[in-house]
């Protein structure tokens, strides 16, 4: 089965900019119809939540109901992201609209935090500090934009501020805080990011192979201070491009997202270093906090990759199949029909979803084409290859993954993956009475009905050779290493 992992975003379910305040019945009245959402779309709570996991959601959707009734206005997410994170799905998520009125930006650039910075004594500080500082502590990059991560002023609960140093927008000057960040004890933080147009954004921000922050969506790459062992695998430019790194008999290709958008860079990283691919002796293939995006992105590296011979698939291959609902139905007619008149397949399609509400339904039926599985092309190139992954590896990073585990030349390093192939290729749906504010991102495509049997949500893909990567003080040159002496 060919996987296509991407997210799709319900745009007409936006028309109205976000308004600031909830009416007081809102956020119950909210919450109750989250659920109801969740329960009719969400494949995986059918296959799923039954028995003791019932019971224990029927605890925890209770309790939340509770705290939802004395909850009002922005404090209405984390109620809303609680009950989501029970499933421990990447692909079941609160999607945060960030659509604000002209009016609204103004206000909120006029009471927006300062703190007077600049980027030279931002640097004393780091230099000074070196061996105390937090590991978000520093220089950070988002394309235009420029900040220093630095304790806030308040001093509070260990609370970071990110300051201002470039701007990427006339809206924000320097000086002014862009994003506040608290320390978690499981390593990440809770964090509140503010946009270009002043929008706020809660985030669960995590820090991947020392210099990837991500802030789902979006990533900031760390430029100082930075280890030798980890400069160089990032683009100056965007933290999320692709980048290609030689060193000594080995090449380095680091993926931070599988984002369609990237699919150029990385086809001309490859076209321009073909010779060279084919010629090394290694080649590591770094995805740890890769955020997913579409399966093809990688394409133009499998050949590098693949081998003649093939091991068993990693996991169980099945039929995919839909849970029909009325989401699921506007979901095909949006993407499978492509807007126009849907062709005799999808109409099939429609018709069984129509055919079978609340159940699973295949996706493709006995009159759809099977294409026999195509030999992927190989090329003579690295006699062993390296694929360094962890725990925000997800989706398309991960089904990528799955597609390398085939090969014999390939050993997996780290840690194990997000775990976010069972249910695939996200949908985002409004579930609001009232405002648009926030939305329900949900999985569309099961991977095999007997789910969640030898499923990997919770789990992972797990490494071969396990790296404990936030001890380990040159990851790349561990695995390279390894590599040489023949893993």
């Amino acid at each position: 089965m060919r996987i296509l992992l991407v997210i799709s975003l319900l745009s007409a379910a936006m028309p109205h900019p976000v308004r600031n305040s909830h009416p007081p019945e809102s956020c119950i009245v909210d919450f109750d119809r989250l659920a109801r959402k969740v329960e009719q779309d969400y494949a995986g709570f059918q296959l799923e939540i039954h028995g003791a996991r019932r019971e224990a959601y029927d605890r925890e959707r209770a309790r939340l109901r509770l705290i939802a009734a004395a909850t009002r206005s922005d404090a209405c997410y984390f109620v809303f992201r609680d009950l989501i994170a029970f499933f421990q799905d990447p692909h079941l998520f609160i999607f945060q609209s960030t659509r604000v009125t002209a009016a609204e930006t103004a206000r909120r650039a006029r009471v927006a935090g300062r703190m007077p910075l600049t980027e030279s004594q931002a640097r004393a500080y780091f230099v000074k500090n070196s061996g105390r500082l937090d590991p978000l502590e520093g220089l950070w990059y988002d394309r235009g934009l420029r900040v220093a991560v630095v304790p806030a002023p308040e001093h509070r609960n260990g609370e970071l501020v990110a300051v201002v140093l470039t701007t990427d927008t006339s809206t924000w000057l320097p000086g002014t805080i862009r994003a506040r960040f608290t320390p978690r004890k499981d390593g990440g933080y809770s964090g509140v990011v503010y946009e270009r147009n002043y929008a706020v954004r809660y985030v669960d921000a995590r820090i991947h192979k020392r210099v990837l922050l991500r802030l789902s969506p979006g990533m900031w790459g760390k430029e100082f201070p930075v280890t030798t062992a980890d400069s160089g695998y990032l683009a100056p430019e965007d933290a999320r491009r692709p980048t290609l790194v030689a060193r000594t008999g080995t090449l380095v290709v680091s993926i931070p997202s599988h984002d369609p958008a990237f699919r150029p860079w990385l086809d001309s990283l490859v076209a321009a270093n073909r010779a060279v691919l084919a010629a090394t002796p290694r080649l590591i293939v770094d995805l740890r906090g890769n955020e997913g995006g579409s399966s093809s992105t990688a394409r133009s590296l499998v050949p590098f990759v693949a081998s003649d011979s093939e091991r068993p698939p990693p996991l169980p291959e099945g039929e995919p199949m839909l849970l029909s609902s009325a989401d699921e139905i506007g979901y095909v007619r949006r993407h499978f029909a492509g807007g126009g008149v849907p062709t005799a397949s999808v109409r099939r399609l429609l018709a069984r979803l129509a055919a079978n509400p609340g159940q699973l339904v295949p996706l493709r039926d006995s009159l759809d084409s099977r294409e026999a599985p195509r030999r992927r092309p190989v090329v003579a190139g690295a006699r062993r290859v390296g694929f360094l992954v962890d725990g925000g590896t997800v989706s398309a990073g991960e089904a990528f993954l799955v597609q390398a585990m085939r090969s014999t030349r390939v050993t997996v390093f780290g840690l194990p993956t997000a775990g976010a192939l069972d249910y695939q290729t996200a949908y985002i749906v409004p579930f609001q009475l009232h405002d648009r504010r926030w939305f329900l991102g949900y999985p569309t495509i099961t991977a095999r009905p007997d789910l969640p049997r030898d499923g990997i949500r919770g789990t992972g893909l797990k490494p071969e050779v396990r790296l404990e990567l936030d001890s380990e003080p040159d990851p790349i040159g561990r695995v390279e290493r390894m590599l040489s002496a023949g893993h």
